[in-house]
């Protein structure tokens, strides 16, 4: 009988480092993929040792550190599923799982760019000379092929380095994440560690005796760089940045990239054109090219519109003729001009990513389409340059066209609509506490801001579906959350606006119930499916996979339902006689409790799926629901002392306030993201 061994908590805890899951949640959500569900305490079991999986799970758990490089050879994957006595991999098994050809070396360079052309001479310069220890700086303008030349580089280049070939997309924010990740690569935590200088000298530390070549790709976004360079003479890093400076101490090579010459581009079109290349016509295309700049980027782009979209030579130079600013967006948009919509709300969708690498499936979550129809849409915009194939099946968009289609959904707006939203408000705040300090009931100036306050509503309505539309419309998921989320403050407007004229026009009491009420009742609907398909949208269907979960996902309406039983029910005098006045006394709470109850799940699990895509979304909407729910708590039992203007009305004030300011959030989408 074969032995367990005690090695395999140790060789456990190894391979979730090397693998990256920060959390056991993440590795969970791994696990569910694979259709296996745990508990995360039962991680912590098998990594205390006290207890270990079986074979079909440790089989899975092969299956995913072989599939992010944490277990690279067979006998790393024996010796693990050794350390629970189960023997070695059989043959069947070994079939299934592909092992790097690179061994246990990890290589994280992007996918190499296809029809990568030109700087032959510089690449064989590098090469040649580039040494253990040594710096380099590649800088130059956006788009004109930093990124690519580097990730030529890390291809040709790999073989040199034992420990191997990392690569961070550097951000204003991730410095502490790849430090985190460097020391999980090599076997070691740190994630206890929360100071940046303190974690920045252990990661120097580890790479100072590593042979190994680290990319750091965009180093302009961050002023903290110089923390991870070592002085080590195995370690060598290349960097790419738009500045041509580094801050640093140690001794750097600088090289300055420019733009492609005619050389270049011939060659670049006729590796993308290939049979469709037009000989007699090169002077058109270096003329084209002129008018970019010469930037690689954007003469890809070109090539690309021209072998997919058709279009011929002398109709891109004439449809060039007439554009006013001839740059690198520019040749961004013709090619996005030639999306269809649902391509076009995709690269919308892409944009939230924020430049980090995206998964097919998480596209495919946002927009609420199948993996086999994201897949062909995302290789349709590989095919026009506008994405590219990254590592671990995931793809990546260069910032140049990621601030391009942010720029489609509005994001440099979106703070002057939530500063107008702002302005709205405080003029209505201000204007009903003169009203309660200074005028005294009743008077019309009371009927007046009743009736008009709903325009924080409609503003936030309109700019809601406005939302809408840039995200797909009702085609998508996140497109048809808004728009319901829009309808339902369109239907609180209603309400108001039937409530004012019986006040104003037929000058008597309101009467409970009234037309108006059928508006405030029909927001219920639109927020409630508007809750769900968010929550689709955010992956909650994976995020209540486990057990503890699914309990968590029916205690939170239960306790909704029994609150609201307390609040509403316990003392209610059922009136037959009046079935549609007890209609909506029942009714309103009721379908309160259910998007509230929503709303809360939507926000507890959104934060574990997408990487937390949609929770500072949820929170607002949340928040929203919320006031909305207590306004019509206290409006339907305390309507014996409502007046026009009264405290009641604020309330709904605040709710529409909060509401608008959760659809401008979808809007701008100021979320931050990580690898998902």
């Amino acid at each position: 009988m074969i032995r367990e061994t005690n090695q395999f908590p140790t060789l456990f805890k190894k391979y979730r480092l090397r693998a990256e899951f920060a959390t056991f949640s993440e590795l969970g959500m791994a696990l569910a993929e694979k259709g296996l569900i745990y508990e995360n305490s039962i991680f912590s079991h098998w990594q205390k040792g006290d207890r270990s999986p079986n074979r079909p799970t440790i089989i899975k758990l092969i299956e995913i550190f072989v599939e992010r490089q944490s277990i690279n050879t067979l006998g790393e994957a024996n010796g693990f599923l050794e350390s629970v006595g189960e023997g070695y991999l059989t043959e069947k098994e070994r079939e299934k799982i592909q092992f790097s050809a690179s061994g246990n070396v990890p290589f994280q360079v992007p996918s190499q760019i296809d029809n990568f052309t030109g700087r032959e001479v510089l690449i064989k310069r590098i090469t040649k000379e580039i040494d253990l220890g040594n710096i380099l700086l590649i800088h130059g303008a956006a788009g004109v092929g930093k990124s690519a030349l580097a990730i030529k580089l890390g291809h040709l280049l790999k073989d040199r380095y034992k420990d191997g070939v990392l690569w961070y997309k550097i951000e204003k924010d991730n410095i502490m994440d790849i430090f985190l990740s460097i020391a999980r690569i090599f076997g070691e935590d740190i994630s206890s560690i929360n100071d940046k200088q303190v974690r920045a000298t252990v990661v120097r530390s580890i790479l100072t005796s590593k042979n190994v070549l680290l990319f750091l790709d965009s180093a302009e976004l961050s002023n903290d760089i110089h923390l991870l360079v070592p002085n080590s003479q195995f370690c060598t890093m290349i960097i790419t940045s738009q500045k041509n400076s580094l801050k640093t101490p140690i001794r750097y090579i600088d090289i300055r990239l420019e733009a492609f010459t005619d050389k270049e581009i011939l060659f670049l079109f006729k590796e993308v054109l290939k049979d469709k290349y037009p000989r007699n016509n090169q002077e058109s295309i270096l003329k084209i090219a002129k008018t970019f700049g010469n930037l690689p980027l954007a003469l890809h782009i070109l090539a690309r519109q021209l072998l997919h979209s058709k279009v011929p030579l002398a109709q891109l130079s004439k449809a060039l003729h007439q554009e006013t600013n001839k740059n690198l967006y520019s040749a961004i948009a013709m090619s996005y001009k030639k999306l269809d919509n649902k391509m076009q709300s995709i690269l919308l969708s892409i944009s939230i990513f924020k430049g980090k690498d995206f998964s097919i499936k998480s596209i495919a979550y946002i927009n609420g389409l199948a993996i086999s129809a994201t897949t062909e849409i995302l290789q349709n915009l590989t095919d026009f340059s506008l994405i590219e194939h990254s590592t671990k099946g995931k793809y990546r968009i260069h910032p140049a066209i990621r601030d391009f289609v942010r720029d489609k959904l509005d994001y440099p707006r979106s703070s002057y609509l939530v500063l107008i939203a702002t302005i709205i408000f405080i003029f209505f705040t201000i204007w009903w506490i003169y009203l309660q300090l200074f005028v005294d009931k009743p008077n019309i100036m009371y009927q007046i801001f009743a009736t008009t306050y709903c325009m924080m509503a409609i503003y936030g309505g309109i700019y809601g579906i406005h939302t809408s539309f840039k995200w797909g419309g009702l085609k998508t998921l996140l497109g048809k959350a808004t728009f319901m989320f829009s309808m339902g403050l369109f239907m609180q407007v209603f309400g108001q606006v039937a409530y004012a004229y019986y006040a104003i026009f037929k000058h008597i009491v309101v009467p409970y119930p009234s037309v108006g009420d059928l508006g405030f009742f029909g927001t219920i609907p639109f927020y409630t499916y508007g809750v769900f398909l968010l929550a689709k949208s955010s992956g909650i269907k994976l995020g209540i996979q486990s057990f503890r979960k699914k309990i968590i996902a029916l205690i939170i309406p239960g306790l909704v339902l029994i609150l609201y039983y307390l609040s509403f029910f316990q003392n209610y005098q059922y009136d037959f006689s009046n079935p549609i006045k007890m209609f909506f006394d029942i009714a309103q709470p009721l379908g309160n409790a259910v998007y509230v109850s929503a709303a809360i799940i939507t926000f507890i699990f959104s934060r574990t799926v997408l990487d937390g895509i949609m929770q500072s979304k949820a929170f607002l909407l949340l928040v929203a629901l919320i006031i909305q729910s207590i306004a019509d708590y206290i409006f339907l039992y305390k309507s014996s002392t409502y007046y026009s203007g009264n405290y009641m009305d604020f309330i709904y004030l605040i709710s529409y306030f909060v509401m608008t300011l959760a659809l401008l959030h979808l809007k701008s989408l100021q979320v931050k993201i990580k690898n998902i």
